[in-house]
């Protein structure tokens, strides 16, 4: 059996991957300063390539090949498909937009394979923290326990917090505030992974999405749109900073 067929997502990273270093160092420092504004620098540091679900290669075992070649009838054919997929050693997110998933759809499946051990656990504590969250086997103060953002003991605090804010208010806070007000973690941590779950709900799409019923335009025409876009983003930053130093200069 041939390899599988690349995604758009894979056609889109290999065009990345020519595109002069000038205009890489551009969507790195836009794409940087998003993150930064959206993470904290503690959070963005753990969340290394390793650490990255998404990133992550799913290695099947000798069970989930057995189950593969002879299947049993207990899987449904979702769990066989990402199966299969493991065997060419693709990573999640290529999984995950290759059968048109949701990252939390693919979660759900990954997290019934490890269970039934036909895929090999994740090393990284985070990814599998990240696996149970998305999945809905933990909630936000576990997974921040998971991911070591987080004590047990902070947690025992914040749920004793949120319980007495509860009965001396008569209404519920969420936990994400309760730790935010106790200093435990940052604002922007907890929205950042509050949206990523509820991104991860959504299946991979192009932003410019094409109206119901027409094709989506082809990778190629997407990356000469970015291309044509840092090209300009670039010839602005240089206007500004000959004005700059121009302004510098000045007696």
């Amino acid at each position: 059996m041939g390899n599988l067929p690349p995604t758009v997502f894979d056609t889109l990273m290999q065009q990345l991957g020519s595109l002069p270093l000038w205009v890489k160092q551009v969507i790195y420092a836009q794409l940087r300063q998003e993150l930064e504004a959206t993470l904290s620098k503690q959070t963005l540091e753990a969340f290394g390539p390793e650490h990255t679900l998404q990133l992550w290669v799913p290695e099947i075992t000798r069970q989930g090949l057995s189950e593969l070649e002879h299947p049993t009838g207990r899987f449904e054919q979702s769990v066989l498909r990402m199966l299969h997929m493991t065997r060419f050693k693709k990573n999640v997110v290529t999984i995950t937009i290759l059968n048109n998933w949701s990252l939390e759809q693919c979660a759900i499946l990954l997290l019934q394979a490890i269970e039934h051990e036909l895929v090999a656990p994740p090393k990284s504590m985070i990814i599998t923290g990240t696996i149970d969250y998305l999945a809905g086997r933990t909630r936000l103060g576990e997974y921040l326990v998971k991911i070591n953002r987080l004590t047990i003991e902070q947690l025992d605090q914040a749920l004793r917090t949120q319980r007495a804010i509860e009965e001396a208010m008569g209404e519920r806070t969420g936990i994400a505030n309760v730790l935010i007000n106790l200093g435990y973690i940052k604002k922007e941590d907890s929205e950042a992974i509050l949206f990523l779950k509820e991104e991860s709900r959504k299946p991979f799409q192009w932003a410019h999405t094409a109206p119901t019923g027409a094709a989506a335009p082809p990778s190629n025409e997407v990356v000469a749109r970015l291309q044509h876009q840092l090209q300009h983003a670039v010839h602005r930053i240089r206007e500004l900073e000959a004005a700059n130093s121009q302004l510098q200069n000045r007696p």
